[in-house]
């Protein structure tokens, strides 16, 4: 009987702390059980892109500003991702080092 009362216990602490997690932290489980598919990612902006030292680059990226799927380091760096016309990754550049971006058609 001492040992169903102790587990019955150590079940109850481990709920009490699964359930303050979840609502202290705030967690979001709808994504977690959303079954709808992930939204089509935004359309491709042809820019030429000016670095801080002069040179200039061509392509298609997703967003003007740092992309949700581009990485931040700390320091200031960051990962960006240039593409072709068809949306496929043809390179990677940091987005601390870019002066401007030019729309062009």
């Amino acid at each position: 009987m001492f040992r169903g009362r102790r587990w019955r216990v150590a079940a109850l602490v481990l709920l009490l702390i699964a359930v303050g997690l979840m609502v202290g932290c705030s967690l979001d489980l709808k994504p977690l059980t959303d079954k709808t598919e992930d939204p089509e990612p935004p359309q491709l902006l042809k820019v030429e892109i000016h670095f801080t030292d002069g040179e200039v680059l061509r392509g298609y990226v997703r967003e003007l500003g740092v992309s949700q799927e581009g990485t931040v380091y700390i320091g200031g760096s960051s990962a960006n991702y240039l593409y072709d016309a068809s949306g496929n990754v043809i390179g990677v550049y940091n987005y601390n080092r870019v002066l401007y971006m030019k729309l062009i058609d």
